[in-house]
């Protein structure tokens, strides 16, 4: 399984995603449906001697949402993404998190920014909020995974 299959499998515990498709780098214009994107960052924070090293996967949650100048729909729009910053602060607490599979070990996931518009139109708009997953790999999980 990949990072981004975990990550995606991980953040569909979620209450609030339960029901939902979660497409991944790819959110429909549809309002209200879901994305997990992944974004650029170096991967390797830091490299120990044993050959193990810390690494970090970014990522965004994206939702397309209805948009315009009601309060109330801006309120539970921007509120979606405090529930889902509450929601992973629980899980770093329980040390709840994605199964990378043997080699790798999560460390924390961490919300990096607050639910923010990305873009808008008229009618919809993007909304989506950044989080960043730290963890440690051996220094052998590459050469297991050619054999």
């Amino acid at each position: 399984m990949t990072i981004i299959e975990a990550v995606r499998d991980y953040l569909r515990q979620w209450p609030k995603l339960q029901n939902e498709r979660v497409n991944v780098d790819f959110l429909p214009e549809d309002p209200v449906t879901f994305s997990v994107d992944v974004t650029p960052v170096t991967p390797v924070v830091r490299r120990y001697i044993t050959g193990l090293s810390l690494r970090q996967f970014s990522f965004v949650l994206a939702t397309h949402a209805y948009y315009g100048a009601e309060l109330r729909q801006q309120l539970d729009n921007l509120g979606l993404f405090e529930d889902f910053a509450d929601w992973i602060e629980r899980q770093n607490r329980k040390r709840n998190f994605p199964d990378l599979g043997e080699g790798r070990d999560v460390r924390s996931i961490e919300v990096t920014t607050s639910g923010y518009v990305f873009a808008e139109d008229a009618e919809y708009a993007r909304y989506q909020i950044q989080c960043r997953m730290l963890y440690e790999q051996e220094a052998d999980y590459l050469e297991k995974e050619n054999d």
